[in-house]
């Protein structure tokens, strides 16, 4: 079963991207998660939508979420010097609260 493989290995190199190198907040992980099972789960045992489709979607899903991450105040992970030149300032003002 190529299948159960794959769904456990795209899943665990989500985690990784998400957790250790865009560090991607709680919500938006869980969001792509419960996405991913979902359509995983159906593909699974019913065979809808397809695992072309499924595969696609998450993907999709992956650069929008790591795009809207990268567009927060607080975003720290990989390029956030050019990314995000101001996170030190924000890190301050949160300090000062």
């Amino acid at each position: 079963m190529w299948q159960l493989s794959f769904v456990i290995g795209f899943a665990v190199a989500h985690f990784f991207l998400f957790c250790n190198v865009f560090r991607i907040q709680r919500r938006p992980e869980l969001l792509w998660a419960s996405t991913f099972v979902v359509l995983a789960g159906s593909t699974f045992v019913y065979g809808v939508p397809g695992w072309l489709t499924t595969i696609l979607f998450s993907l999709v899903l992956t650069v929008v979420l790591i795009f809207l991450e990268m567009k927060k105040p607080c975003y720290h992970g990989i390029f956030w010097q050019s990314v995000n030149p101001k996170l030190e300032d924000w890190w301050k003002s949160k300090e000062a609260k």
